[in-house]
């Protein structure tokens, strides 16, 4: 038999309506949270426009506010808002598609007063605007606005985001918006544009980056803050909100063409300030989103070629156009792209496997085999690529993959960077591999790459336990060696598995054994006291 004083929704239900009103009018006490969502219950028996009032009401709130939040009540608002949102894609948008629209708006409005008073390096503020935005897609696929008015209110939006509230916008709602409203917002933000920089210009930038650790994304948000060619331009004021607090306050709201047709007026006299940049780089990442949601490859490319043309020889930015182009039937001209950029491979390393991939796609899609396998196994020799070499192995005739596979395996032993080598046994995996060339090139060994020995001597720890010994031994000595304190309850660990796998190493093929290492590490580093605390001996036992 159920214990009686369980919580449990049968048992709390045995006390009645009255006295269970009783306990919560208590509990509510103090408790501003629990007061505010009871109100919402009870707004719900009174239906969608009930709720909505006390939701508005809140969000009103929330955005006077003006306190500085620590995590504590950062974490306690969000959970509030949480409650809000539920409120607003639950009850209301099952009654009203448009009056959730509306709150919802209003909602994301938060976003930038709320995130401009509390840390959010944890994104958990952010996640939940973005959240909110895929919701407002989804209520607005049943409410179907107008396209038009829709894209009136997202421009505003998509101009006003200073903290990425609304990097998803156009995705969650392309939907909604339909091409005729896609098409209506390309229009809306393209006469919002500020005026590109001069190519050279740009070209004088791209070349002060070029050699830089920026990625290729990164240096083009660089680009968009690049002086203009005439040092000044007019902007229209699109710093208001899709939904105006005044309509809480019951003053008319302004219609979204007044907003969008605002007079012109000169709102920088210097091309290099930031806000400058910063509409270029709303209106060039709502474009190359629009013309995704289009399925308009030559849209994505005109954004770059027409605004950007120097973008185009970064091989991350030309591979991400290339692919497009491919994917439309268009692979002839993704290969023109693709070697306009290649001779900045050579300055952009890391954009390389994502070159490669495109040009691959494309000459596949060109029906050129043998290039793409050519290309293929470039990139095995140049980074050990488990994913090209395994894609190269499956295209092979039959049989032929075995004396293939052989040659890679060649490549990764005499390959100059050990780390790299390791890593790609490990992950293949080959854990005889692995342990082989540990022993042979065991003097490469870097203590200071904790996860990747961590990983690989657990891996060849049963059946490889010198190779598992000798990754072990590298990270103890790179900590006492470095006096690493932080690292010496791990070293001490590693040391205790040492003598563990000792036992199952009957040929030490030249390296010292266990107890002959220990006692080096005690001569040696006797003087490492907290190490010896660690393990509970004293360095000076004999």
């Amino acid at each position: 038999m159920a214990n009686k004083t369980s919580l449990n929704a049968k048992n709390l239900e045995a006390l009645g309506t009255a006295r269970l009103a009783e306990l919560l009018m208590d509990l509510c006490q103090g408790n501003a949270a629990a007061k505010r969502a009871l109100r919402l219950a009870l707004a719900e028996q009174g239906g969608a426009a009930d709720v909505a009032q006390q939701v508005r009401k809140r969000l009103a709130t929330i955005a006077r506010s003006g306190s500085w939040l620590d995590k504590r009540r950062r974490d306690e608002l969000l959970a509030d808002l949480e409650r809000q949102r539920q409120a607003i894609v639950g009850s209301i948008a099952s009654h009203d598609g448009e009056l959730a629209m509306e709150l919802l708006w209003r909602f994301l409005d938060l976003a930038e007063s709320l995130l401009d008073r509390c840390d959010d390096s944890d994104e958990a503020a952010l996640g939940l605007f973005h959240l909110v935005s895929a919701d407002l897609g989804r209520v607005a696929c049943l409410a179907q606005p107008a396209p038009a008015t829709l894209a009136d209110q997202v421009a505003v939006a998509l101009l006003d985001n200073d903290y990425g509230q609304y990097d998803q916008l156009i995705p969650h709602l392309s939907e909604a918006l339909t091409p005729e409203g896609l098409l209506h917002l390309r229009q809306l933000l393209e006469a919002k544009r500020p005026p590109s920089p001069a190519q050279a210009d740009q070209e004088d930038e791209l070349e002060d980056l070029l050699d830089s650790e920026l990625s290729d994304d990164e240096l083009v948000e660089q680009l968009d803050f690049t002086e203009a060619e005439d040092g000044f331009f007019y902007i229209s004021d699109l710093g208001g909100n899709s939904e105006p607090d005044a309509v809480v306050d019951g003053a008319s709201e302004p219609d979204d063409d007044e907003v969008l047709d605002a007079d012109l007026e000169p709102a920088f006299d210097d091309d290099s300030d930031p806000d400058v940049g910063q509409h270029r780089q709303a209106v060039r990442l709502a474009m190359l989103a629009i013309a995704d949601a289009l399925g308009d490859p030559d849209g994505y490319l005109a954004e770059y070629r027409d605004h950007h043309p120097v973008a185009l020889k970064l091989p991350g930015i030309a591979a991400r156009v290339a692919g497009r182009l491919t994917a439309a039937g268009r692979a002839a001209d993704a290969l023109l792209l693709l070697e306009a950029a290649e001779p900045y491979l050579q300055n952009r390393p890391a954009s390389f496997l994502d070159w490669v991939d495109a040009r691959i796609a494309a000459l596949e899609a060109l029906a050129r085999p043998g290039e793409a396998q050519a290309l293929r196994w470039s990139c095995v020799e140049r980074s050990l690529s488990i994913r090209h070499l395994r894609d190269y192995l499956k295209a092979l005739p039959a049989f032929e993959d075995v004396e293939a596979e052989e040659r890679a395996f060649d490549l990764v032993f005499a390959y100059h960077s050990f780390d790299d080598a390791l890593q790609f046994l490990h992950q293949w995996p080959d854990q005889r591999r692995a342990a082989r060339l540990i022993l042979a090139r065991h003097l490469e060994l870097d203590g200071d790459s904790y996860e990747l020995l961590s990983a690989v001597g657990e891996a060849l720890a049963a059946q490889q336990p010198l190779a598992a010994t000798l990754c072990l031994r590298a990270m103890v000595d790179f900590s006492l060696d470095m006096s690493r304190s932080s690292r010496y309850k791990h070293a001490a660990r590693h040391l205790a598995t040492c003598s563990v796998l000792s036992a199952k190493i009957n040929d030490w093929a030249g390296h010292e054994p266990h107890d002959s290492y220990r006692a080096h590490l005690r001569l040696t580093h006797r003087n490492k006291y907290s190490f010896w605390e660690v393990l509970g001996e004293s360095p000076w036992r004999p």
